[in-house]
């Protein structure tokens, strides 16, 4: 099963956002956040002609964060399977339990068609989200 918003590569921001159908940078940071179970961090980087050009991912640890730049062109499944290498590198989170959670997702090893169906649920439950969210 493939779904187009997660599997074409994106030439920009604009598009990217467009296809996924968000409204902004925050609500990928949302999805890699639901779909990891740990604090992420989704920043534009910008051209000196003020194009978002990449996205600046920090991943977050227990102890430690790993960031990285992704340039467009790139797809969500990139994009989502190069953050789930950093999470692997950082081991499970532990939100406020010394225990980590058993209940986390292994999203390395999962297939494409298992990749897109957690995608698709991480994508519900930001507009959830942002429904709840409205309400203040």
């Amino acid at each position: 099963m493939t779904d187009a918003r997660f599997t074409t590569d994106f030439d920009d921001l604009h598009d990217l956002l467009s296809l996924v159908d968000v409204d902004e940078v925050g609500d990928i940071e949302t999805l890699l956040m639901f779909l990891f179970a740990r604090p992420i961090v989704v920043e534009e980087v910008w051209d000196d002609d003020g194009v978002p050009t990449s996205l600046d991912v920090i991943v977050q640890g227990n102890d430690e964060s790993i960031g990285s730049v992704y340039d467009f062109p790139m797809s969500v499944m990139e994009l989502v399977r190069s953050c789930a290498e950093a999470a692997a590198e950082l081991g499970p989170y532990a939100w406020n339990d010394p225990t980590p959670s058993e209940e986390t997702q292994d999203v390395v090893a999962m297939g494409d068609a298992e990749l897109i169906t957690a995608l698709q649920q991480a994508l519900g439950a930001v507009r959830l989200f942002n429904l709840m969210d409205s309400d203040e």
